[in-house]
């Protein structure tokens, strides 16, 4: 009998436990910004420059691939020869890199369903520890202010919805999974954020969609770009017809029952007052930390008028503003290049390969994407949202995909 020769693939399975374990540690820390974990925050950013000298050769080539992550950080860092506090704007520079460092680092350690298992569970820990906080919701809980609680509360949400409706995932695990979905659900609901509250119930329904119709669609050929073509003509059929009829109301029937005004509660005034602040430098910005300190005018009118005490930290509820005003036209270019890079990296690797972590993925993004235009979230160091947009650039690099070492001899036994 002649000799067969078959293909011999190495499996890369992932960080191990005890890795998984500190990186959840690490996203429960980011997840729940409380100023007493501060001191943790930077014990598990050594562990994690440790995990770098430890497997450099893998790491360090992956983060220079990944340079429009650490884009805007260089561009912050170099700010301080013009903030009117270069102290200030060199720690925030310092920590902007160090967020893009760590998510490059957690996403080459571990696979893509591992790194949404561990955010779950920082939501979940999140949701038990909001428990004491029931009556303080529409006032932001253990958060700042509600609009943040809710957000995070979404993300829970959406991350144990995946894992329930993950087959591959353990059935112990998707069991625990099960009542976080409606609690973190009755959560947003109290907490009065109607914009997470749209969100929770689109996304939801995006990712059953995904599960039962999208999912299966993948396996037949052609039929999931002709899902999307009909889509696609569906939407545009209903814009025609919204946008032809006379004395078209949606938009305010729209804002009336998701509870907001014209203004999107007050946000307008901020955007104006980003506006004036961005023209003061328009190519490079005031530099980080440049807009809101205390003797800042313009800061503390914004505050006087949102009924703010003098001094606080706001921000313009907008990410584009956000870069407008501290690192000009020229930030904003380098911004867009890393939502770009990392969304159309992540949306064409969705069209090879649309399984339901690779979909889950592209909604978590597309629910960011849409609260750029009005939360602040991805404008910021060591946040959720801001560690999934980098996520999404990273996972198409497909670092833990089977990789074929060779060919092996197999010779019947006689």
């Amino acid at each position: 009998m002649q000799p067969a020769y078959v293909n011999v693939y190495s499996v890369d399975k992932g960080a191990g436990l005890w890795e998984q374990a500190f990186v959840g540690l690490w996203m429960f820390i980011i997840y729940l910004p409380i100023e007493a974990f501060s001191p943790l925050r930077y014990l598990c950013i050594l562990g994690f420059l440790v995990i770098t000298v430890y497997d450099y050769k893998r790491l360090v080539p992956l983060m220079v691939r990944c340079w429009p992550l650490f884009a805007l950080a260089i561009l912050g860092l170099m700010s301080i020869g013009w903030a009117p506090y270069p102290a200030e704007a060199f720690r925030q520079g310092v920590l902007f890199f160090l967020s893009s460092f760590v998510a490059v680092v957690i996403a080459a350690r571990m696979t893509p369903q591992q790194a949404l298992r561990v955010i779950m569970f920082a939501g979940m820990a999140t949701t038990i520890a909001s428990i004491p906080h029931w009556g303080t919701f529409a006032g932001g809980g253990p958060y700042a202010s509600k609009n943040y609680f809710a957000v995070h509360m979404l993300f829970c949400m959406l991350l144990s919805l995946i894992t329930v409706l993950n087959d591959k995932e353990p059935l112990y695990l998707r069991l625990l999974a099960l009542p976080f979905v409606p609690t973190c659900l009755l959560f947003i609901y109290m907490a009065d954020s109607a914009t997470s509250l749209v969100f929770a119930v689109l996304g939801g329904a995006g990712l059953i969609a995904i599960k039962f119709f999208w999912a299966p669609a993948t396996k037949v050929r052609g039929l999931s770009m002709l899902v999307i073509l009909f889509a696609i003509v569906v939407v545009l059929v209903g814009a025609l017809a919204v946008f032809n009829m006379p004395q078209n109301t949606f938009v305010e029937r729209f804002l009336d029952l998701v509870g907001k005004d014209a203004t999107l509660t007050g946000r307008t005034a901020l955007w104006e007052g980003a506006r004036l602040a961005a023209e003061e430098k328009p190519w490079f910005g005031l530099g980080l930390e440049g807009f809101w300190y205390y003797d800042s005018g313009a800061a503390q009118t914004l505050n006087e008028n949102d009924y703010k005490a003098f001094g606080t930290k706001l921000t313009f509820h907008n990410a584009y503003w956000e870069v407008r005003v501290h690192l000009g036209y020229v930030g904003l270019a380098l911004f867009l290049i890393f939502l770009g890079w990392t969304s159309l990296r992540l949306l064409y690797l969705w069209f090879k390969d649309g399984s339901l972590v690779n979909s889950a993925l592209v909604l978590l993004v597309a629910v960011n994407l849409t609260m750029t235009f009005t939360e602040s979230l991805l404008w910021g160091m060591f946040t959720t949202p801001v560690f999934l947009q980098s996520l999404a650039g990273i996972v198409p690099f497909r670092l833990h995909a089977p990789k074929l070492e060779g060919r092996a001899r197999i010779v019947p036994v006689t």
